[in-house]
Protein backbone atom coordinates (compact mmCIF):
# COMPACT_ATOMS: atom_id res chain seq x y z
CA UNK A 1 0.00 0.00 0.00
CA UNK A 2 1.31 3.55 -1.08
CA UNK A 3 1.52 6.30 1.68
CA UNK A 4 0.35 9.29 1.04
CA UNK A 5 3.44 12.20 1.07
CA UNK A 6 1.71 14.35 3.58
CA UNK A 7 0.98 11.41 6.05
CA UNK A 8 4.43 10.09 6.00
CA UNK A 9 5.41 13.64 6.70
CA UNK A 10 3.03 14.38 9.37
CA UNK A 11 4.21 11.17 11.24
CA UNK A 12 7.65 11.74 10.92
CA UNK A 13 7.08 15.77 12.84
CA UNK A 14 5.31 13.55 15.41
CA UNK A 15 7.43 11.06 16.02
CA UNK A 16 10.23 13.66 16.18
CA UNK A 17 7.99 16.01 18.44
CA UNK A 18 7.82 12.92 21.12
CA UNK A 19 11.58 12.42 21.31
CA UNK A 20 12.20 15.84 22.60
CA UNK A 21 13.05 16.68 25.91
CA UNK A 22 10.80 19.33 26.94
CA UNK A 23 9.87 18.16 30.58
CA UNK A 24 11.56 17.79 33.96
CA UNK A 25 13.31 14.66 35.07
CA UNK A 26 13.29 13.86 38.86
CA UNK A 27 15.30 11.40 40.47
CA UNK A 28 14.34 10.00 44.25
CA UNK A 29 17.77 9.61 45.76
CA UNK A 30 21.50 9.76 43.82
CA UNK A 31 22.83 6.54 42.74
CA UNK A 32 26.46 5.60 41.96
CA UNK A 33 25.47 5.56 38.51
CA UNK A 34 24.81 9.07 39.38
CA UNK A 35 27.83 10.25 41.32
CA UNK A 36 30.25 7.73 41.77
CA UNK A 37 31.33 7.57 45.23
CA UNK A 38 34.07 9.77 46.68
CA UNK A 39 35.76 7.33 48.81
CA UNK A 40 36.04 4.12 47.90
CA UNK A 41 37.75 1.64 50.09
CA UNK A 42 41.11 0.20 48.82
CA UNK A 43 42.07 -3.83 49.99
CA UNK A 44 43.89 -1.89 53.08
CA UNK A 45 41.31 -0.39 54.66
CA UNK A 46 39.06 -3.24 54.22
CA UNK A 47 42.24 -5.34 55.89
CA UNK A 48 42.43 -3.17 58.54
CA UNK A 49 38.59 -3.28 59.63
CA UNK A 50 38.25 -6.73 59.00
CA UNK A 51 41.62 -6.88 62.15
CA UNK A 52 39.43 -5.14 64.53
CA UNK A 53 36.32 -7.39 64.08
CA UNK A 54 35.34 -9.04 67.41
CA UNK A 55 36.60 -12.80 67.22
CA UNK A 56 33.71 -15.72 66.23
CA UNK A 57 31.45 -16.75 69.77
CA UNK A 58 32.58 -19.80 69.45
CA UNK A 59 36.61 -18.19 69.59
CA UNK A 60 35.94 -16.76 72.83
CA UNK A 61 37.83 -17.67 76.02
CA UNK A 62 37.04 -17.44 79.80
CA UNK A 63 37.44 -14.58 81.07
CA UNK A 64 36.28 -11.95 77.94
CA UNK A 65 34.50 -8.68 79.48
CA UNK A 66 31.59 -7.37 78.23
CA UNK A 67 30.54 -3.47 79.00
CA UNK A 68 26.75 -3.62 80.12
CA UNK A 69 25.13 -0.54 77.46
CA UNK A 70 21.75 -1.04 78.64
CA UNK A 71 19.65 -1.93 81.62
CA UNK A 72 17.66 -3.67 79.42
CA UNK A 73 20.74 -6.55 79.00
CA UNK A 74 19.29 -7.95 82.22
CA UNK A 75 16.12 -9.29 80.46
CA UNK A 76 18.26 -11.67 78.37
CA UNK A 77 19.16 -13.76 81.28
CA UNK A 78 17.63 -16.46 83.52
CA UNK A 79 16.40 -14.57 86.53
CA UNK A 80 17.06 -11.31 84.86
CA UNK A 81 19.85 -10.13 87.02
CA UNK A 82 20.30 -6.13 88.01
CA UNK A 83 22.30 -4.51 85.87
CA UNK A 84 23.31 -0.92 84.94
CA UNK A 85 25.41 0.19 82.25
CA UNK A 86 28.67 0.39 83.07
CA UNK A 87 28.42 -2.92 84.93
CA UNK A 88 31.09 -5.40 83.30
CA UNK A 89 30.16 -9.41 82.53
CA UNK A 90 33.10 -11.68 82.24
CA UNK A 91 32.41 -14.94 79.83
CA UNK A 92 32.69 -18.56 81.39
CA UNK A 93 31.65 -20.80 79.00
CA UNK A 94 29.86 -21.86 75.91
CA UNK A 95 27.41 -25.15 75.87
CA UNK A 96 24.40 -26.91 74.46
CA UNK A 97 22.15 -28.77 76.83
CA UNK A 98 18.76 -30.23 76.06
CA UNK A 99 15.24 -27.56 76.51
CA UNK A 100 12.26 -28.73 78.13
CA UNK A 101 11.37 -29.61 74.62
CA UNK A 102 14.25 -31.71 73.61
CA UNK A 103 15.56 -29.71 71.40
CA UNK A 104 19.30 -28.99 72.11
CA UNK A 105 20.11 -24.75 72.95
CA UNK A 106 23.23 -23.26 73.50
CA UNK A 107 23.64 -21.62 76.43
CA UNK A 108 26.31 -18.16 77.70
CA UNK A 109 27.25 -18.43 80.94
CA UNK A 110 28.55 -15.21 82.40
CA UNK A 111 28.83 -13.40 85.95
CA UNK A 112 29.53 -9.67 86.91
CA UNK A 113 33.17 -8.92 87.46
CA UNK A 114 33.73 -8.47 91.22
CA UNK A 115 30.83 -11.47 92.02
CA UNK A 116 31.79 -15.38 92.51
CA UNK A 117 31.08 -17.12 88.61
CA UNK A 118 29.81 -20.72 90.68
CA UNK A 119 26.82 -18.77 92.54
CA UNK A 120 25.75 -16.02 90.67
CA UNK A 121 25.74 -17.72 87.12
CA UNK A 122 23.79 -15.28 84.37
CA UNK A 123 22.52 -17.30 81.86
CA UNK A 124 21.56 -16.45 78.36
CA UNK A 125 19.81 -18.85 76.16
CA UNK A 126 19.94 -18.85 72.19
CA UNK A 127 17.81 -21.37 70.35
CA UNK A 128 20.40 -23.54 68.46
CA UNK A 129 22.95 -25.20 69.11
CA UNK A 130 26.31 -23.97 70.24
CA UNK A 131 28.26 -24.81 66.53
CA UNK A 132 25.24 -23.60 64.68
CA UNK A 133 25.75 -20.27 66.07
CA UNK A 134 26.60 -17.08 63.36
CA UNK A 135 30.20 -15.92 64.11
CA UNK A 136 29.45 -12.12 63.65
CA UNK A 137 26.95 -13.38 67.34
CA UNK A 138 27.87 -11.38 70.25
CA UNK A 139 25.79 -10.27 73.25
CA UNK A 140 23.49 -7.44 72.60
CA UNK A 141 23.31 -4.35 74.71
CA UNK A 142 26.91 -4.31 75.59
CA UNK A 143 30.32 -3.66 74.60
CA UNK A 144 33.02 -6.09 73.67
CA UNK A 145 35.70 -5.07 76.00
CA UNK A 146 38.61 -7.35 74.37
CA UNK A 147 37.64 -6.07 70.67
CA UNK A 148 37.92 -2.19 71.91
CA UNK A 149 41.20 -3.53 73.34
CA UNK A 150 42.44 -4.94 70.54
CA UNK A 151 41.36 -1.96 68.25
CA UNK A 152 43.25 0.31 70.24
CA UNK A 153 46.61 -1.90 70.07
CA UNK A 154 45.93 -1.69 66.00
CA UNK A 155 44.95 2.11 65.70
CA UNK A 156 46.77 3.91 68.71
CA UNK A 157 49.31 6.12 67.24
CA UNK A 158 48.32 5.81 63.29
CA UNK A 159 48.08 8.23 60.82
CA UNK A 160 44.84 7.88 58.72
CA UNK A 161 43.06 10.21 56.60
CA UNK A 162 39.43 11.01 57.93
CA UNK A 163 36.60 11.09 55.40
CA UNK A 164 33.97 11.34 57.58
CA UNK A 165 32.84 15.41 58.81
CA UNK A 166 30.67 14.06 61.53
CA UNK A 167 31.56 14.17 65.12
CA UNK A 168 30.65 13.02 68.24
CA UNK A 169 30.72 13.62 71.63
CA UNK A 170 32.09 11.47 74.87
CA UNK A 171 28.28 10.09 74.47
CA UNK A 172 28.51 9.41 70.88
CA UNK A 173 26.31 11.90 70.31
CA UNK A 174 26.53 14.28 67.04
CA UNK A 175 28.09 17.96 67.91
CA UNK A 176 29.38 19.24 64.72
CA UNK A 177 30.88 18.61 60.96
CA UNK A 178 34.97 18.54 61.33
CA UNK A 179 37.28 18.83 58.63
CA UNK A 180 37.31 15.78 56.25
CA UNK A 181 39.58 14.12 53.93
CA UNK A 182 42.55 15.34 56.45
CA UNK A 183 45.38 13.82 57.75
CA UNK A 184 44.05 12.64 61.31
CA UNK A 185 46.47 10.79 64.32
CA UNK A 186 44.34 8.11 66.32
CA UNK A 187 44.52 9.35 70.02
CA UNK A 188 42.94 7.20 71.39
CA UNK A 189 39.99 4.06 71.20
CA UNK A 190 37.41 3.86 74.10
CA UNK A 191 34.15 1.66 74.37
CA UNK A 192 31.22 3.51 72.76
CA UNK A 193 27.57 1.93 73.02
CA UNK A 194 25.30 -1.20 71.78
CA UNK A 195 25.30 0.49 68.09
CA UNK A 196 28.90 2.59 67.90
CA UNK A 197 31.07 0.32 69.71
CA UNK A 198 34.12 2.38 69.09
CA UNK A 199 34.83 5.77 70.04
CA UNK A 200 37.86 6.79 68.11
CA UNK A 201 39.29 9.80 69.26
CA UNK A 202 41.52 11.67 66.23
CA UNK A 203 43.95 14.69 66.44
CA UNK A 204 43.65 15.99 62.71
CA UNK A 205 46.47 18.04 60.72
CA UNK A 206 46.12 21.50 62.17
CA UNK A 207 45.69 19.85 65.87
CA UNK A 208 41.91 20.10 66.34
CA UNK A 209 40.82 17.32 68.76
CA UNK A 210 37.59 15.17 68.00
CA UNK A 211 35.67 12.05 67.81
CA UNK A 212 34.13 9.85 65.84
CA UNK A 213 31.78 6.38 66.49
CA UNK A 214 32.69 3.62 64.55
CA UNK A 215 30.87 -0.04 63.76
CA UNK A 216 32.97 -3.59 63.35
CA UNK A 217 32.10 -6.87 62.28
CA UNK A 218 29.76 -7.88 59.17
CA UNK A 219 26.39 -7.48 60.32
CA UNK A 220 24.07 -5.17 58.36
CA UNK A 221 24.36 -2.61 61.28
CA UNK A 222 28.03 -2.10 60.62
CA UNK A 223 27.51 1.21 58.10
CA UNK A 224 30.55 3.00 60.19
CA UNK A 225 33.57 0.42 59.89
CA UNK A 226 37.17 1.54 59.19
CA UNK A 227 37.08 1.55 55.71
CA UNK A 228 34.13 3.62 55.55
CA UNK A 229 35.93 6.75 58.35
CA UNK A 230 39.52 6.44 56.99
CA UNK A 231 41.86 6.02 53.83
CA UNK A 232 45.48 5.26 54.10
CA UNK A 233 46.65 7.61 51.48
CA UNK A 234 46.31 11.35 50.92
CA UNK A 235 42.84 11.99 49.04
CA UNK A 236 43.98 14.89 47.50
CA UNK A 237 46.50 13.60 45.65
CA UNK A 238 43.47 12.03 43.34
CA UNK A 239 42.43 15.40 42.90
CA UNK A 240 45.16 17.03 41.32
CA UNK A 241 43.30 19.83 38.99
CA UNK A 242 41.29 21.24 41.87
CA UNK A 243 42.50 24.14 43.40
CA UNK A 244 43.76 25.31 46.65
CA UNK A 245 41.20 27.71 47.85
CA UNK A 246 38.47 24.94 46.42
CA UNK A 247 40.22 22.23 48.19
CA UNK A 248 39.88 24.06 51.45
CA UNK A 249 36.15 24.42 50.97
CA UNK A 250 36.09 20.60 50.28
CA UNK A 251 37.44 19.76 53.38
CA UNK A 252 35.40 22.38 55.29
CA UNK A 253 32.22 21.05 53.74
CA UNK A 254 31.54 24.29 51.76
CA UNK A 255 30.56 25.13 48.52
CA UNK A 256 30.38 27.91 46.66
CA UNK A 257 29.56 29.21 43.21
CA UNK A 258 31.68 28.06 40.51
CA UNK A 259 32.46 24.79 41.35
CA UNK A 260 31.83 21.85 39.74
CA UNK A 261 29.35 18.69 40.51
CA UNK A 262 32.42 16.24 41.55
CA UNK A 263 33.65 18.96 43.56
CA UNK A 264 30.68 20.31 45.36
CA UNK A 265 29.35 16.11 46.10
CA UNK A 266 32.90 15.52 47.36
CA UNK A 267 32.32 18.65 49.71
CA UNK A 268 28.57 17.93 50.65
CA UNK A 269 28.07 14.04 49.77
CA UNK A 270 25.19 12.91 47.87
CA UNK A 271 21.59 14.59 47.52
CA UNK A 272 19.09 13.53 48.70
CA UNK A 273 17.00 14.36 45.40
CA UNK A 274 18.12 15.76 41.77
CA UNK A 275 16.41 17.39 39.17
CA UNK A 276 17.63 17.89 35.69
CA UNK A 277 15.93 20.28 32.96
CA UNK A 278 17.04 22.35 30.21
CA UNK A 279 15.90 25.32 28.47
CA UNK A 280 17.13 24.52 25.00
CA UNK A 281 20.75 26.25 25.11
CA UNK A 282 21.73 25.34 29.05
CA UNK A 283 21.66 22.54 30.65
CA UNK A 284 20.48 22.49 34.71
CA UNK A 285 20.60 19.95 37.80
CA UNK A 286 19.60 21.01 40.98
CA UNK A 287 20.05 19.20 44.31
CA UNK A 288 18.17 18.79 47.41
CA UNK A 289 21.18 18.44 50.21
CA UNK A 290 20.58 16.50 53.81
CA UNK A 291 21.63 20.12 55.28
CA UNK A 292 18.70 21.89 53.89
CA UNK A 293 20.44 23.30 51.57
CA UNK A 294 19.65 23.15 47.58
CA UNK A 295 21.90 24.35 45.10
CA UNK A 296 21.29 24.68 41.45
CA UNK A 297 23.86 24.23 38.48
CA UNK A 298 24.42 25.41 35.26
CA UNK A 299 26.64 23.34 32.69
CA UNK A 300 28.03 21.29 35.13
CA UNK A 301 28.85 24.32 37.52
CA UNK A 302 27.32 25.68 40.92
CA UNK A 303 25.31 28.97 39.49
CA UNK A 304 23.09 29.37 43.18
CA UNK A 305 22.89 28.41 46.45
CA UNK A 306 19.50 28.44 48.66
Amino acid sequence: MRIAPSIFIAACCLLSLSSCFTGIESTPRITSKDVERVVPASNAEVEIADKLSPSPITQWSQGRRFLVADAKLSLLFEREPALAPGDILVFDSLADEVSFTGDSVSVLSFHKYGSDSTTEALRYKMGMKAAEVPDNTTLPLSVDLDMVDNARHVLLGKKYYIVSPIRVDSLLNITSRGRKLVAATICNVMPGNADYPLRVDISDDLGNLSSVAMTVGTARSATRNFDRLFEINDPRLRYPAISDAVWDNIVNSRVAPGMTTIECHLALGSPRDIRKWHNGGSYFEGWACDNGMYIVFVDGILSEIH
